[in-house]
């Protein structure tokens, strides 16, 4: 299918359904995820559409209102967010860092049936807090900074100041890039300033990296792998993309591991 015929379905399905998720699409039209996302950037310097994070809507319509009304996270397509959230606690504190895999695991958590009076989050991305105000007895806090206008994520002295003040139960960040040999990177040294204060603020760190990220190296490096106790891998990939990851112990987590009922002695933050 050439770019011209994907692009056109994209707008129709846009048109049809006042939203375009980026998984979901690449899965209807059995791409990956990464030529939707070359896509809509086309589509949105074109004018016939405007991105957010996990996807895009239009031109016409609100961002902030579309991400107040999330797609529905299916469990085939997303298993590994059902496996990182049962490894969550539903009480305590856990940070999240800006990207799309949090985001995603936002839109998982506001569908939880109970009432998560206690468990507080904290997260310097502006989507993901909007996403987790929707979610019932949930404590939100967002923590203030200038807000990149590329990923709407918040950075500066800001963000960094409020940040070393916290301690949480759980960290849980999205590098851009995850190597045996230079550990976890972000595009922009104000990217990795973020993540880096993340990291020290959590007792135990979840990494969520996507395909891309598995083996690259971005532009700044924020921490080590010795430091992650989790990699929550959010799409199929081959074995041998996650062999070093596995040899150097780490607890990898995949999109086929299937949601199951949480053991309470194996939550992280329990």
């Amino acid at each position: 299918m050439t770019a011209e015929i994907r692009q056109a379905t994209l707008a129709e399905w846009l048109a049809a359904e006042g939203r375009i998720d980026v998984i979901t699409a690449a899965d209807r039209l059995d791409v990956a995820p990464e030529t939707i996302r070359r896509d809509l950037r086309a589509m949105e310097r074109a004018g016939l559409l405007r991105r957010v994070h996990g996807g895009a809507v239009g031109t016409d319509q609100d961002p902030i209102l579309a991400l107040g009304q999330p797609a529905a996270v299916e469990p085939g397509d997303h298993g590994w967010a059902h496996a990182v959230w049962d490894l969550l606690p539903r009480s305590g504190t856990i940070l999240f860092g800006a990207g799309e895999p949090t985001l995603t695991l936002a839109t998982l958590i506001v569908t939880e049936p109970a009432d998560l009076t206690g468990l507080t989050i904290v997260t310097n991305s502006l989507d993901v807090a909007i996403v987790l105000s929707r979610a019932p007895g949930l404590s939100v806090y967002n923590i203030g900074g200038t807000v990149s206008a590329r990923t709407r994520a918040q950075e500066g002295d800001w963000a960094l100041t409020e940040l070393r003040r916290l301690h949480t139960d759980v960290s849980v960040v999205c590098p851009a890039g995850v190597s045996r040999e230079h550990g976890l990177t972000q595009h922009t040294p104000a990217a990795a300033a973020v993540s880096e204060a993340e990291v020290a603020a959590g007792a135990t760190l979840i990494a969520l990296a996507t395909a891309a990220a598995l083996g690259s190296t971005a532009l700044v490096r924020f921490g080590t792998l010795d430091q992650v106790d989790r990699l929550a891998v959010t799409e199929d990939v081959p074995d041998e993309l996650l062999r070093p990851y596995r040899d150097a112990d780490l607890e990898l987590i995949g999109r086929d591991r299937a949601a199951a009922a949480p053991d309470p002695d194996a939550i992280v933050g329990a």
